[in-house]
């Protein structure tokens, strides 16, 4: 029953972030409604149904500490987007900074190739099967895999802030970061960049 109770709360929590996001914004679509309408039936009322027919009070802790993480990263991300779009945003770039990009893009690429490169060579026979290589390195790979695709997608960011520079190089970095994505076999991360 605690944990039911607790995710009528947390569902209260949530209302309430919805109301101070459309008092804020004056929308009622805002950014608070993808979540709505995906995440509170899956997390907050079908859960609740099964909690409620199937019984797993030897979880109580488990779901308390499930449910406070949720919250917790439902309200930062609300109130962080709500109290910096109030504040007017200055521009201050200029392009000395821009070499900093052009390194930096490049660093990131040659480290997620660098990190990355232990699993294209024991798997040099699927190379041209991508998703085969995500199908075996599923476990005990993550500390190549991850920190790889990290590196690639902040290399093509920081490629992308080159673009107004030199449209050949940024064009060439994301889409070189692009194909050692396509390798891991996750295609997720390559929807992310664009």
């Amino acid at each position: 029953m605690l944990i039911i109770s607790y995710i009528a709360l947390c569902l209260l929590f949530i209302v309430y972030l919805y109301t101070l996001s459309v008092r804020i914004e004056g929308k009622i679509i805002n950014v608070m409604v993808p979540y709505l309408i995906i995440t509170v039936p899956t997390l907050y009322v079908f859960e609740g149904i099964f909690v409620y027919l199937s019984e797993v009070q030897n979880y109580t802790v488990e779901y308390l500490f499930f449910y406070t993480c949720y919250i917790t990263y439902i309200a930062s991300f609300v109130i962080s987007y709500l109290y910096t779009q109030r504040k007017p945003i200055y521009n201050k770039s200029n392009t000395k900074n821009k070499p900093r990009y052009v390194f930096t893009s490049l660093l990131f690429t040659f480290l997620a190739f660098i990190i990355y490169l232990p699993v294209l060579m024991e798997f040099r026979e699927y190379i041209l099967s991508p998703r085969r290589i995500y199908e075996l390195t599923r476990t005990g790979y993550g500390i190549y895999f991850y920190p790889s695709l990290m590196f690639s997608l902040v290399a093509s960011i920081c490629a992308f802030f080159t673009y107004k520079k030199s449209k050949l190089f940024c064009i060439s970095i994301v889409l070189f970061n692009c194909i050692l994505i396509f390798l891991h076999g996750n295609k997720g991360p390559i929807f992310s960049i664009f």
